[in-house]
């Protein structure tokens, strides 16, 4: 089950392969009887008409790690509420000795600089993050310590081969799983070489995550992306959070040089909102036909491409009005392309059915999130009697479709923006939706925006 090279000893392995089993989803090879759920009652409204979006993940995380890799102390403002997502990655530079602590709306975060990592004092668990999950693989190939690391269900189902090629090729010990499961790991650094290939074509994480993790070399580093790299604003932000930090990059095409920097973030550094949970806010617009006002609209500059959405509200029936988004009734076909911005692909593609539908594309690394995000999110609007076709890297919607209210459990396939989709629209019918706190990932407060909040019920009997 294990791919192990030479410095990672069969004691290691034999921990790797006794934490899967203990830890395995599937329990004693059965499933559960009973799945979690929430039962939405039809006709649910929201409690008031004002949207408080949550901080940035993105930028979050990338945030904490920056602060982790500087010694000094330093305070990251405007955290309104800590998603799940970013309390995994708290919970691990914790295990690797950096102090963080919440209060109101801050984080304060005290590093210790790579030298100063320890060894945890347990396996580094990621949680539902792939982006907590691929940086701290980068954070760890970086110590002397042999580490492992591993995350829920749906992160032990995903391909982590390119971040492992990357890390085996600057001379890093790997053992990984080789089965369906592919976690946890194991890794032990340091880097031995400092010139790699990072196959960018599913995700950028794995280039994030190395290029925060050059902190702290003696040499300067190249990093080779591929060609038909996607998420390249997220890339892009990476570098920019770099910058601010003293990071001198060198770009030549798809190749990047990192010179040996040290990192040195503000002393107060504000997190700013997220802009792909306002497609959340532009839906519920347009399944309850009422104004919303967004008190922390996004500056475009901080949006990562997901400004998109703020171009097209005027084919989707919305207007931006300062920042109160108000349905217009008026709306036409959209053709867009996600290459940029494929988390907006649930949401979106069932705003396009209920207003003038449209095409969605460029979205084919929307397969490798925490479901295939293109074929789930098509079978989860066809519970609720929504129509699409699905396209290699996308869907196309017919417009003027109406919800219908499902005849069984929706399921949402561990996929927070698949579970938020599916309780708007069920306002409209009501609906069982399974996983009642898969929003915690992102949006911790999303259900208490609503009038009648769903009741967390335990569905008996219905089996994925």
């Amino acid at each position: 089950m294990f791919a192990s090279l030479h410095l990672i000893t069969d004691v290691g392995v034999d921990m790797a392969k006794g934490w899967t089993k203990r830890w395995n989803h599937r329990g004693k090879g059965h499933r559960p009887s009973h799945i979690e759920a929430l039962e939405v009652k039809e006709n649910t409204l929201l409690l008031d008409t004002e949207w408080i979006l949550p901080p940035s993940k993105s930028h979050l995380i990338r945030m904490m790690e920056l602060c982790a890799l500087s010694k000094d102390e330093h305070t990251l403002t405007g955290v309104t509420a800590l998603g799940e997502d970013p309390e995994s990655m708290a919970r691990c530079l914790k295990q690797l000795g950096v102090k963080i602590t919440k209060s109101q709306d801050n984080l304060t975060i005290k590093g210790t600089g790579v030298t100063g990592f320890i060894r945890p004092p347990s396996v580094l668990h990621a949680g539902n993050s792939g982006t907590a999950l691929r940086f701290l693989m980068g954070l760890s190939s970086r110590t002397n310590h042999l580490i492992m690391i591993d995350g829920d269900s749906s992160l032990r189902n995903r391909d982590h081969q390119d971040m492992l090629d990357s890390l085996k090729s600057l001379g890093v010990e790997c053992s990984y799983g080789t089965e369906q499961e592919r976690l946890p790991v194991l890794l032990q650094g340091p880097w031995k070489k400092y010139e790699t290939k990072v196959n960018t074509s599913k995700s950028s994480q794995p280039y994030s995550s190395l290029l925060l993790a050059t902190e702290g070399l003696q040499q300067p580093c190249l990093l080779q992306r591929s060609t038909n790299s996607v998420s390249k604003r997220h890339a892009k932000l990476t570098m920019d959070l770099m910058a601010e930090c003293s990071a001198i990059i060198e770009q030549d095409g798809d190749k990047i040089i990192i010179q040996p920097w040290n990192s040195t973030p503000p002393t107060n550094w504000e997190v700013p909102p997220d802009a792909s949970m306002m497609a959340f806010t532009a839906l519920a617009c347009v399944v309850m036909n009422r104004k919303i006002t967004l008190p922390n609209l996004p500056k475009e500059s901080d949006s990562i491409g997901h400004e998109v959405l703020l171009d097209m509200l005027p084919e989707i029936g919305l207007s931006m009005n300062e920042n109160i988004l108000v349905p217009s009734g008026t709306y036409s076909p959209v053709d867009i392309d996600l290459v940029d911005a494929n988390d907006l692909l649930p949401p979106l593609s069932a705003i396009l059915a209920l207003t003038g539908g449209g095409t969605i594309s460029g979205a084919a690394h929307a397969m490798f999130k925490e479901s295939n995000r293109i074929t789930k999110t098509a079978e989860m609007l066809f519970q609720f009697g929504i129509n699409c076709t699905i396209k290699d890297d996308g869907i196309t919607i017919a417009g003027n479709q109406s919800i219908q209210k499902p005849t069984s459990m929706i399921e949402t396939f561990e996929d927070h923006r698949l579970q938020m989709t599916a309780v708007l629209l069920a306002t409209k019918v009501g609906a069982t939706i399974e996983g009642p706190r898969l929003h915690r990932v992102a949006d911790p407060y999303f259900l208490n925006r609503l009038s009648t909040m769903p009741a967390e019920v335990l569905v008996k009997g219905i089996q994925r």
